[in-house]
């Protein structure tokens, strides 16, 4: 029973129909027994507290769907005051219209009045738009402090999957065979796997971090992945235009590099290839990737289906809403990302 009444409840919670319909009944049923003319709820009351309703829900969804959202919310304050007054009295002229003059051509017989003054329906009306428009601001809060559980719940994931251990791994025994050769590289290549780890485990609890920054680690997982490719010159990362005082979410380029390196060139292609190309423009990132298609089916229906890859899909929905555009595409011998982000 409790696990019912649960999830009736938190299907209200997400339902705005339901909340709307579960609101309007409770007022109807409020008025109902407020209008009644008798100790006992009859038709006539049911009919009066319908139509009584109309030139209420009229003003509240006035007040929702264009002041509210046109002027309150764009910080239009004193003029969405002006317009909510207006606003009342349009619907407190409509009132009296409705029941002295009009009903009676609808409901012959039942000699419906106007109980209430001008002055006294205003504040029905003010009370409904106060109450609704907290209910709207309660229900906004909800929803942000929703999206961020969400935002943070898939950057924690972000971060446990994009950064694969194995290559991790891979990296400290490919810095161990050059130590052993006495090579004069290893300083340099821990270094980079240092820099590589304090940007994943630093910088991307971060929401946005310098461009620069993202593409020095791109570089840094690029050199430490060459350890481990015989032909280095298949490996190709263009970078163009001006990176300085451009910022982006940290760990959104990198599971479509490895993704490249994986399927690209670790598939068991004959001609493996990847070619990453980044053009950076005023208000634009624009990043392509280009790699050979793998001889393994499994890499050619896995490459972009990983948790990494649907991990970058929602932080890209939360962070840059209506400000990207993601397309994977593939032919017979490569697959090809491109992904345009508006930046600052």
């Amino acid at each position: 029973m409790w696990r019912n009444i649960k999830t009736y409840s938190e299907q209200l919670i997400r339902n705005r129909f339901l909340q709307h319909l579960f609101f309007w009944c409770l007022s109807f049923l409020v008025l109902t027994n407020v209008l009644k003319v008798s100790a006992e709820i009859k038709t006539i009351d049911l009919i009066y507290a319908a139509i009584f309703h109309i030139p209420i829900v009229a003003v509240v969804y006035i007040n929702l769907r264009v002041l509210f959202p046109f002027f309150l919310e764009k910080g239009k304050y004193l003029l969405y005051f002006l317009l909510i007054l207006s606003l009342i009295a349009l619907g407190s002229g409509f009132y009296l219209m409705l029941f002295n003059k009009w009903i009676d051509y609808f409901f012959e017989g039942y000699y419906f009045i106007a109980f209430y003054g001008f002055w006294d329906i205003s504040l029905y009306f003010a009370v409904y738009l106060v109450a609704t428009s907290l209910l709207r601001l309660a229900r906004g809060w909800f929803r942000l402090q929703e999206i961020e559980t969400e935002r943070n719940k898939a950057e924690l994931k972000a971060l446990r999957s994009q950064i694969n251990p194995h290559f991790l791994f891979n990296s400290l025994n490919s810095i161990y065979s050059l130590a052993r050769k006495n090579s004069k590289e290893v300083p340099d290549k821990i270094v980079q796997l240092s820099d590589l780890l304090r940007h994943v485990i630093y910088d991307s609890e971060r929401d946005f971090i310098p461009l620069e920054k993202e593409i020095d680690m791109i570089r840094n997982y690029i050199t430490l992945q060459n350890l481990r490719t015989d032909d280095q010159h298949k490996i190709s990362l263009k970078v163009n235009g001006e990176l300085k005082e451009k910022m982006i979410a940290p760990m959104i380029i990198l599971p479509f590099v490895e993704n490249s390196f994986k399927h690209g060139l670790k598939g068991g292609s004959d001609n493996a290839f990847v070619n990453i190309f980044l053009t950076i423009s005023d208000h634009q990132l624009i990043l392509e990737v280009v790699n050979s298609k793998g001889k393994s089916a499994d890499n050619v229906d896995l490459q972009y289906q990983g948790i990494g890859i649907d991990n970058v899909r929602k932080r890209l929905e939360m962070l840059y809403p209506g400000k990207h555009n993601l397309n994977i595409t593939e032919d017979e011998q490569t697959f090809n990302v491109d992904l345009r982000i508006e930046i600052n």
